[in-house]
């Protein structure tokens, strides 16, 4: 008798007690779009910077720390500005669509991954556990903060990122394979 009226008390409790989210009423999928671009553009340019470093054999723990400081910095601008937009309801046909956003996200996340794959390998950044170590949480944390503000485009990063995944593993950014959901 006492479990029985305890327990919807102790329901009604954790309901309260739980992290809500806003509804999604409104898509903001333009604004979202806005603060990924940008992140996307720089990834492409630090990609493509680190593998110029690699191929000119000149790439060492200060040439790469510097061009993984640009992309902290964009991750972090994003995660701030993420948080701050409403929760997308997302739209299937009006662009930018659920679909155009992920693949913008997942494409940033697949020049990361794959721009810093080998180098671990090659041993020319004696410091590059430690390095991946500081890009970890930022990156992770950007994938939280997408996957929280557009929910209806995060599966599409999932599947893109399929393959990439064993570049997260390889790389130590395992808390940004835990945030891509990747157990």
């Amino acid at each position: 008798m006492l479990l029985a009226r305890l327990l919807p008390l102790a329901l009604v409790s954790a309901a309260w007690a739980s992290t809500l989210n806003a509804r999604q009423t409104t898509n903001t999928n333009a604004a979202i779009s806005t603060i990924i671009d940008p992140v996307d553009v720089t990834a492409r340019n630090v990609a493509s910077t680190i593998d110029t470093l690699q191929a000119n054999h000149s790439l060492s723990a200060t040439t790469l720390a510097t061009q993984l400081t640009i992309l902290e910095t964009s991750l972090k601008s994003a995660t701030t500005q993420l948080a701050a937009t409403a929760v997308s309801a997302g739209s299937t046909t009006v662009s930018p669509t659920n679909n155009q956003l992920g693949d913008t996200f997942g494409d940033t996340i697949q020049l990361v991954t794959t721009s810093l794959s080998g180098i671990s390998a090659q041993g020319l950044v004696s410091n590059f556990a430690s390095q991946m170590a500081t890009l970890d949480p930022i990156l992770s944390a950007a994938v939280k903060q997408f996957n929280t503000t557009a929910p209806l485009s995060f599966n599409l990063v999932h599947i893109l990122m399929l393959d990439a995944q064993q570049f997260l593993t390889a790389e130590g950014l395992t808390a940004t394979r835990t945030a891509l959901g990747f157990t």
